[in-house]
């Protein structure tokens, strides 16, 4: 049965949880996570949004969303991209208006869809994985516009993102151990113009193939770059990488040597000791990001999910606990409505957070807080009325300044 969920497009401000400050090494900013996860607390949405508002998704067959959502805003537009499938929905009422682009294996179809940065903003184009080597780039109407040809060599499923209006970056994954290169940048016809050196290792494991995935994402119009096991977030130019910050992790910093042990968390407690970061998103106040850390489940093949943010303003960063859903809840004292527990979110050009919640978990919450419910304004009471199998609920939380 699927899962209702509630999208959030949450205008960033500050989470709260155990406070750490930065410290300046060599001109690069140091943010001690692990000092931040040993010393936890809660995260309250008004620590850094002050309006917020819902729109649930119509719910029609074509219009069902799949798995690994994630979804974009523009001022006109809700953007949900997930496993297979691309949809747009009215980011006022989330009424339906069509699905984006036809899977299959025509010229202008798409083989795979790319839910993580495939939405661009600034040209209001989604990018996913196409035949023959190549990306297809839709835009809102579902046409296609562009094609862009992966370097010669280099497999289709690497995670690829925009540099600029004519130039792409690519992560090569260091499949073998000892490849020479970490990231390609390149042009729409697959000329590589920059090669960027891998200065890491490890013995790879004949039983386990693996790459480990990285984390691409941009803020005003710059492109910047995470690679698990590597503790520095850089800057990516045409020219070279900038270590932009260190993210400390202390003794949860996962050794590049471990990485064959990877693919398998449900019989290697690895992943248990170390963190895992999943997503990296930033606005001009703060620095957002999460990560797993602890027991793999199996059920929801997933270990446990924390959520964190850097205030440059205040040199403050924050993690938060987890509750039983093994998430990061994050209080919602502005309506004491359900609190929003994203495992994954993006942020809009004018630094809005977007992301969602599950219709269940809401239903969940009114089951289990009747007497909130009551002091509910009527629109909110209104989604009681949600059924499980029904689409998802768009949250718009401005991010204070």
């Amino acid at each position: 049965m699927k899962k209702n969920n509630v999208l959030l497009i949450l205008t960033l401000a500050v989470f709260v949880c155990g406070c750490s400050s930065p410290t300046e090494t060599d001109t690069v900013m140091s943010i001690d996570i692990e000092e931040a996860f040993n010393n936890p607390s809660d995260i309250f949405l008004s620590d850094f949004a002050d309006e917020i508002e819902y729109v649930p998704l119509e719910n029609t067959p074509e219009s069902v969303t799949g798995e690994n959502l994630y979804v974009y805003a523009t001022d006109r537009y809700l953007v949900a991209i997930s496993f297979k499938r691309m949809q747009l929905f009215d980011r006022t009422t989330g009424r339906f208006i069509r699905k984006i682009g036809v899977l299959g294996q025509g010229p202008n179809d798409y083989l795979a869809t790319q839910p993580v940065y495939g939405f661009d903003e600034h040209r209001q184009t989604i990018l996913c994985e196409g035949s023959s080597n190549n990306r297809i780039v839709y835009d809102l109407e579902g046409n296609t516009i562009h094609k862009i040809f992966n370097p010669e060599g280099v497999d289709i499923s690497k995670n690829l993102i925009s540099l600029d209006e004519n130039s792409y970056a690519i992560y090569l994954g260091n499949y073998y151990g000892n490849d020479p290169y970490k990231l390609y940048l390149f042009d729409d016809k697959g000329n590589v113009f920059k090669k960027f050196a891998n200065h890491h290792s490890y013995i790879p494991d004949p039983n386990s193939f693996f790459t480990m995935p990285c984390i691409f994402y941009k803020w005003k119009n710059n492109l910047f770059f995470y690679e698990n096991c590597v503790d520095t977030l850089f800057h990516v130019t045409k020219s070279e990488l900038i270590p932009y910050y260190r993210l400390k992790h202390g003794k949860y910093n996962l050794p590049y040597s471990e990485r064959p042990r990877l693919p398998k968390p449900n019989n290697d407690p690895i992943m248990d000791k170390y963190f895992f970061f999943r997503t990296i998103n930033e606005t001009d106040r703060f620095l957002f990001f999460s990560f797993t850390h602890g027991k793999f489940y199996r059920r929801g093949g997933y270990s446990p999910t924390y959520f964190g943010y850097h205030e440059k303003q205040t040199s403050i960063t924050k993690v938060s606990k987890v509750d039983d859903t093994r998430r990061s809840p994050i209080i919602n004292d502005l309506d004491d409505f359900s609190p929003l527990c994203p495992m994954g979110w993006t942020i809009t050009l004018s630094g809005e957070m977007v992301a969602y919640l599950e219709a269940e978990d809401i239903l969940d919450w009114f089951e289990a807080n009747p007497e909130k419910a009551e002091k509910l304004p009527k629109h909110l009471k209104d989604l009681s009325k949600l059924k499980i199998e029904d689409n998802q609920v768009v949250v718009i939380a401005k991010i204070k300044q």
